[in-house]
């Protein structure tokens, strides 16, 4: 389970200069066709940290036409993940750990700002707890690979939540009370870029909400979701492990478009929903080994309306041995050069 000093660095061997902490939030305002992404890896044993904030209106093929791209690469690290504050105007505060947060940020170039809190909804959920994650089977399965390569190996967590505050966009300022999410790992990775997965949330309010990775494949021209990695429902007070899913998108380049997808929780119960793309970009700027085709996703599920989104990222050598004309698998994929 996670644990509220889980919001800090933790403690680790000084000669693991791979170990890495990772901080990822998104916000949306829906109505506005409008999202946006703060990350932050952290290589406290080696003192340097990546920030990066993005925020993206409407949709978008190529990421020069984003709104707002601001990475800092080599930043001092943080001496805490508590409270600190990025050299890029970037501050984030736990403000109740494990999963209550504050988010501000100054862009130095005057081109954005932001104020805004994320309060979860639920517990920060823990996919390597057998006790949470009904598909790992026996607590000797905690911490294992879980097949997504090891830039998502060691500890992680997350959670749904409602986001409010202001955000002011070249000169264009929005309110902002909606659904969030957030998630946060920690553990030694080489960045080799090797793995791919979807990441998705569908926050339709603080009282239900679906989360949920799987690995992606690229056969034959098209990006086949799967296996299951992990994911929950929650609804009400009540955390649900999924130990079913399956995923189907269309996509525009490699971003998604639109989405189908059904979970199945550890009570038994399934549910469908389909989803629709009205905002997305590529986002190369997070970490050089990734790439994200990202897009917020509008659900309906019984009268009710959810903006979340689909985090498709790609290894950049991932998509290399699969798509450019050196590629050992290229004829199962797209095709040389694409």
């Amino acid at each position: 389970m996670i644990h509220p000093e889980d919001a800090d660095l933790h403690p680790v061997d000084p000669s693991l200069t791979t170990w890495t902490e990772t901080i990822g939030f998104w916000f949306a305002v829906p109505e506005e066709n409008l999202y946006g992404n703060v990350y932050v890896l952290a290589r406290p044993n080696v003192g340097a940290a990546i920030s990066s904030v993005n925020v993206v209106a409407g949709l978008n093929r190529h990421p020069f036409t984003v709104d707002l791209t601001d990475p800092q690469m080599h930043c001092p690290c943080p001496d805490s993940m508590m409270s600190f504050e990025m050299q890029s105007g970037l501050r984030v505060e736990v403000t109740q750990a494990p999963n209550h947060y504050r988010f501000a940020y100054d862009n130095i170039a005057g081109a954005c700002s932001f104020d805004m809190t994320l309060d979860g909804a639920m517990p920060a959920w823990d996919p390597n707890d057998p006790a949470e994650n009904p598909l790992l089977d026996s607590p000797d399965d905690a911490h294992a690979d879980l097949g997504l390569g090891d830039a998502w190996a060691g500890g992680h967590l997350d959670f749904l939540g409602r986001v409010r505050g202001s955000l002011t966009l070249r000169g264009r300022t929005y309110e902002i009370d909606s659904m969030g999410g957030m998630d946060r790992s920690w553990g030694t990775r080489t960045e080799l870029g090797q793995a791919a997965i979807a990441y998705i949330h569908i926050p339709f309010d603080e009282d239900l909400g679906i989360h949920l990775v799987t690995g992606i494949e690229l056969r034959g021209g098209d990006v086949v979701y799967g296996p299951l990695r992990f994911g929950y429902i929650h609804e009400g007070e009540k955390v649900y492990g999924i130990t079913r899913a399956s995923v189907s998108a269309n996509q525009q380049g490699l971003s998604p478009f639109q989405n189908e997808i059904t979970v199945t929780d550890s009570t038994g119960r399934t549910i469908t929903v389909r989803g629709s793309a009205v905002a997305g970009a590529p986002w190369y700027t997070f970490s050089p080994s990734y790439v994200t085709f990202q897009s917020l996703m509008h659900y309906e599920l019984d009268g009710r309306h959810a903006y979340g989104l689909q985090a498709d990222t790609y290894g950049i050598e991932f998509l290399a041995d699969r798509t450019s004309r050196h590629g050992s698998l290229t004829a199962q994929a797209f095709g040389p050069g694409i």
